[in-house]
Parts: C-alpha cells; structure tokens; sequence
C-alpha cells in the first residue's frame, strides 16, 4: 500500500532507519543489520537503529527521535511480527515410492508398511508488517504485510521479509538501486 495522500517521496541517497520491533535484543540488531543492508543495496543509506538508539532508549519516543535527528535520518522502516498461528496443514500427504509401484502386488507390502497415519501435519504462519514513514513530516508512505510459513529461524525470516519488502519499496520507487 502506497498512501495516495503524501506527494512521491524518493528515499535513494537518503538516510533511513531500520528499526524491528521487538523485545528480543539479538533479534533485533540482527534483523536492523538486515534490512539496513537491504537499503543501502537498493539505493537508501540503511542505518540500523541499534547501532544509533541504545537498548535502554529504544522505548523512549523523545530519545529516539534525538537520535534519528541526529543520524540526518529522512524516513524510518519499522518491521514487527503481527500475528503467528501454528495450523494442521490439510493438503500435506506423504506418496510412497518404491521401485514395485509399477504393479499392484508390488507395492502392496510397502504401501501397507509407509501408509497415512492419523497425525496430520502441522504449520507455522507468521506475518511481518513493514512500514515506510518519512520522519519530516511525519507520515506513513508505504506498509506492507507479508506471511512466511514455516520459518525455520529469526535470521531466514527476516532475511526474506527485507528482501521482499525493499523489493516492493524499489519498483513503488521509494528506492532506486544504485546502477552498476
């Protein structure tokens, strides 16, 4: 989503925080790094937030906005899981192979010893939103939800949510990747 009320904003060359929202600190350095990275590859200057807001001023809005003033930042790029929900998966079967499937009796043994039991296989689905604000004047530009099933770790998931996040954020035109 793209607010149709603010005028284009272009942020290549601009300097922007990437900020995760969460309580958990190892996460969120992490997932900054991330996305800063994925900034600074499509044309912004990422900043992650830790390296400018220490821990114990992270929830203080007035420290905060210090810091980002201070940094020269334009825009800041907020991710936060939203919603995760583990669900039994109704499509998810297991077909057997073997090399008698050609004919009935066969397979028969095999089938019989690798069948479908009663325990259905389950899931995991997180959703991550991904805000875009300009910080002067403040206003949201862009937002985007996304949802990953079966994340296998912190790292893979916000790898690709900031992928496919900027990757949106470029053909919007919020950034523009540098040419080469």
């Amino acid at each position: 989503w793209v607010n149709p009320y603010t005028k284009p904003v272009a942020l290549s060359g601009q300097k922007v925080v990437a900020l995760m929202i969460t309580g958990d600190e190892t996460t969120r350095r992490s997932a900054e790094d991330m996305l800063a990275r994925q900034i600074t590859s499509r044309g912004g200057q990422g900043i992650a937030a830790w390296s400018i807001i220490s821990t114990a001023d992270v929830r203080n809005e007035e420290k905060a906005r210090a810091a980002m003033t201070a940094a020269g930042a334009v825009a800041v790029v907020t991710m936060e899981v939203v919603g995760q929900r583990r669900d039994v998966d109704p499509v998810n079967f297991r077909v057997s192979m073997s090399t008698g499937r050609r004919s009935f009796w066969g397979n028969y043994h095999w089938a019989w010893r690798t069948s479908w039991g009663s325990v259905p296989q389950s899931r995991t689905n997180v959703w991550v939103e991904t805000l875009v604000y300009s910080l002067d004047p403040d206003d949201l530009l862009w937002a985007g939800r996304t949802r990953t099933v079966n994340p296998s770790n912190a790292t893979g998931l916000f790898t690709e949510v900031a992928s496919a996040a900027t990757q949106e954020m470029e053909r919007m035109g919020l950034l523009k990747a540098p040419v080469r």
